[in-house]
């Protein structure tokens, strides 16, 4: 369990680059500071603690599916599959560019969006923090394929808690030094998501090719293939 917390702390410290990116035109159009240091600082932190409620909550969903199948019996192929899926993540990300369109999920998102922020209060900064965490994001979409792959709906649920805290530094302080961030320096962060995808599809490949590499690639049991031992004869 502690292992998959640090996991996930690892890849949104790694991610958080990405995170100011993609994230961060939205904390600055909406200026997170209040009538005092503190009050800026309980707006942010509401705003960031949205956005991580909505991640564990996602991973809790994806979690769920460990109540209803036991992925353990397949985990090998399992794995291959999670790491085919970040390649075309990949590269979708390398090969799509990014327009000013949005779809009708993305457009209500923003919208509601817009209508907590002018409350100008804690929990509308939570709610809209909610609504960020909710946007379409490579990042998150990898987070969340790689919570899945814990196997296990208590691990998904940490390793999305680790995730999400880990972004948090990086944005809280873009929302108090907003103007020495540049939008071509945003930009060029936001480019690097692509490659952490395509680490975490190899990884996830090589975990799922049986090498017997502690760590990279675990030699899995027969059990873990789909070959239960449950018929051999017994010595009388």
């Amino acid at each position: 369990m502690i292992s998959n917390f640090l996991v996930g702390l690892f890849l949104g410290l790694a991610g958080s680059l990405h995170c100011i990116g993609m994230c961060g035109p939205l904390i600055l159009l909406f200026p997170l500071n209040g009538t005092t240091k503190l009050m800026g600082l309980m707006n942010s932190l509401a705003y960031q603690f949205g956005r991580v409620f909505i991640y564990v909550l996602l991973g809790l969903l994806f979690g769920a599916v460990f109540q209803i199948v036991d992925l353990k019996y397949f985990e090998r192929y399992f794995s291959i599959f999670i790491g085919m899926l970040f390649f075309i993540l990949w590269f979708r990300e390398i090969s799509v560019k990014t327009n000013a369109s949005h779809n009708t999920l993305q457009t209500i998102i923003y919208n509601l969006f817009g209508k907590v922020m002018q409350w100008k209060s804690i929990m509308g900064m939570f709610l809209g923090g909610m609504m960020n965490g909710l946007l379409p994001c490579g990042l998150v979409y990898g987070a969340l394929l790689t919570a899945f792959g814990t196997g296990t709906t208590e691990g998904s649920v940490v390793f999305m808690l680790g995730f999400g805290l880990a972004t948090i530094p990086s944005l809280l302080l873009l929302s108090f030094f907003k103007n020495a961030i540049t939008i071509k320096f945003r930009q060029k962060l936001s480019k690097l998501l692509p490659w952490w995808l395509l680490v975490l599809g190899i990884w996830f490949l090589l975990r799922g090719l049986n090498l017997g590499i502690p760590f990279i690639s675990p030699k899995f049991t027969g059990n873990h293939m789909g070959q239960q031992q449950c018929c051999r004869p017994m010595n009388i």
